[in-house]
């Protein structure tokens, strides 16, 4: 047997062998691994959907609880509608308009942050309907007896439970009413125990919609039952005939069930794609083993079979100084240089210097910024204005409502180009922060034609100018009091301008400021900008780069009091 058949063998032994064990090993605990992936893929599922059907029916909890909860002058909602009772007495249409208002002022935070939410409302003993609709627009219709109605008797009979009462449309409801889900509960008095009415919170059936919260919808199916009735439920094709995994949780409003049902072939299709890769990769190994064993086999009997071929050889003909293993130190090498010698009486050796240069790669890493949850201090800003709003203070109110479009406007990624309307808001909003900041020692006076409105611009080019008129301009309301937002239309062009009277601009100033406009962005490296003035040069780059060299920002010299910087744009509409 030749001598690289033999080193092949030994090569195949030492590398295949054991990558066959460790692969047998890691497919076995792969089928292990799998089998327990899918219970905890399936328990998973269930969690996540009750965790978060269970945070929706929460806030019918909470409606609940704000009925009973004192207001400003200790009276509860509850308190209120004491007076209804007694189904003989009349009510006095100013009597309905304050307890209506009550409700609404007490209730109008879960309107505003459940957009699913339809309607609160109050049936009482005396006939009385307390509460509106939000969301569509609904009401119940004057002339509406409850008393005789299947829902309302079902309702009185859980002394206090919730009744289901949906999903279906309600005729009892003004205009044409959509399909929609009611949660129904008797309320009595804390004390005696007497009947007071019947609570109504009517939602939108996505109030209770699964789709969104389905982790794997090709492979699960969500249901809420009430009873036999399904009340909520994902696409039901992705169940068919076969093996089907079932779990169940029973919700906190009871008799609500959710139920979810598991393709098992299709998830464990879905792990036959591992396993196919995990096979896959084993045959590549075994593959890659096997050529690096032929490619190792090879490398160390070829100076043998090159110095045996050259044996063979006349020695007139055989020139062991041209083969590259004759240089090597070890034992080839003094194979090769041991035959030199007997071949001939020349001592003459080739030294080869072989280098080897190692390349360092520099590998630069960069911090990711964390992103705060535009969505959660949008709603934050809500809140307090709610907040600021029950309790009767305008600023925090005023100012809360005003970050809060600001913000949204800024994070608005539908497009860089607006209506000049939405501009001006935006610019607005940022002023009445400002004024109650500066207890309203500076105004802003906007002074655009309509005509001008419905043109696009880029988003935020005006508030930063009007930022540095406040800042720079009037030095925080010590050298001025107004700021002033013009606009006229040049032929295809609009101009936009922001004027102050504060302590205005120096020639040396206005020098430096046309330098830094005419200069061309600098960049350090691919990708990356210079630090460099973020304000008004910032604002001319980006025009500059959106809509040509002949658009920007424009400095105007005027010898009386003040500064104005104006903005030239394209007209778009």
């Amino acid at each position: 047997m030749k001598l690289r058949n033999k080193f092949l063998i030994i090569f195949l032994i030492i590398s295949v062998l054991p990558v066959l064990i460790t692969s047998l090993y890691t497919y076995s605990r792969y089928r292990q691994l799998a089998d327990t992936q899918t219970s905890q893929v399936s328990d998973n599922i269930l969690k996540i959907c009750t965790s978060h059907t269970e945070e929706s029916l929460d806030v019918l909890e909470h409606i609940l609880e704000a009925l009973y909860l004192p207001g400003e002058n200790h009276n509860s909602i509850i308190d209120n509608i004491q007076r209804y009772r007694n189904t003989n007495h009349i009510t006095d249409s100013k009597d309905i308009f304050q307890s209506n208002e009550k409700v609404r002022i007490s209730l109008q935070n879960y309107y505003y942050n459940n957009n699913d939410l339809n309607g609160i409302f109050l049936f009482l003993p005396n006939g009385t309907v307390l509460g509106s609709g939000y969301g569509n627009g609904i009401n119940v219709k004057p002339e509406y007896d409850p008393l005789d109605n299947d829902w309302y008797k079902k309702t009185l009979s859980l002394h206090g439970g919730t009744y289901l009462y949906g999903p279906c449309k309600k005729d009892f409801f003004d205009g044409k009413p959509s399909e929609s889900i009611s949660f129904c509960t008797a309320l009595y008095d804390i004390y005696d125990k007497g009947f007071l009415g019947i609570l109504m919170v009517d939602c939108n059936p996505h109030f209770l919609s699964l789709e969104e919260i389905n982790p794997m919808p090709l492979i699960a199916r969500l249901v809420i039952y009430n009873n036999d009735q399904i009340v909520s439920s994902t696409d039901s094709s992705v169940i068919k005939n076969g093996n089907v995994l079932e779990y169940e949780q029973k919700l906190t409003l009871d008799p609500l069930v959710l139920k979810v049902f598991i393709n098992q072939e299709e998830l464990y299709r879905q792990f036959g794609i591992i396993k196919i890769t995990l096979v896959a990769v084993i045959l590549t190994s075994i593959i890659v083993a096997i050529l690096i064993s032929m490619i190792l086999a090879n490398s160390l009997t070829k100076p043998i079979t090159t110095l045996s071929d050259l044996m063979l050889q006349p020695e007139e003909t055989a020139d062991v100084s041209v083969v590259p293993y004759f240089n090597l130190n070890n034992e080839i090498g003094i194979l090769y240089a041991s035959y030199q010698k007997m071949l001939d009486d020349k001592n003459l050796y080739v030294k080869n210097e072989l280098e080897n240069k190692l390349i360092l790669l520099d590998s630069q890493m960069r911090s990711l910024e964390s992103q705060i949850n535009a969505h959660f201090l949008y709603n934050t800003l809500e809140s307090i204005n709610s907040i600021a709003t029950l309790e009767r203070i305008p600023a925090i109110s005023t100012m809360s409502m005003a970050l809060g479009r600001m913000f949204r406007y800024s994070i608005k990624t539908e497009s860089e180009l607006v209506p000049l309307r939405e501009e001006l808001r935006h610019t607005a909003d940022y002023s009445i922060i400002q004024e109650i900041r500066f207890n309203h020692q500076y105004t802003l006076k906007i002074a655009v034609p309509e005509i001008c409105k419905d043109i696009v611009v880029l988003k935020l080019i005006l508030q930063p100018l009007v930022e540095n008129a406040l800042y720079h301009g009037l030095n925080y309301c010590k050298n001025g009091d107004k700021i002033q937002v013009t606009a006229r239309i040049e032929k295809s062009d609009m101009i936009l301008a922001v004027e102050d009277n504060g302590i205005g601009l120096s020639p040396e100033k206005i020098f430096q400021l046309k330098s830094l406009l005419n200069k061309e962005p600098k960049f350090s490296e691919l990708g990356q900008r210079c630090a460099q003035s973020i304000g008004i040069k910032n604002i001319h780059t980006r025009i500059q780069l959106y809509y040509g060299k002949n658009y920007g920002l424009f400095l105007d010299e005027q010898p009386e009091k003040g500064a104005k910087i104006s903005i030239r744009v394209p007209i778009l509409q």
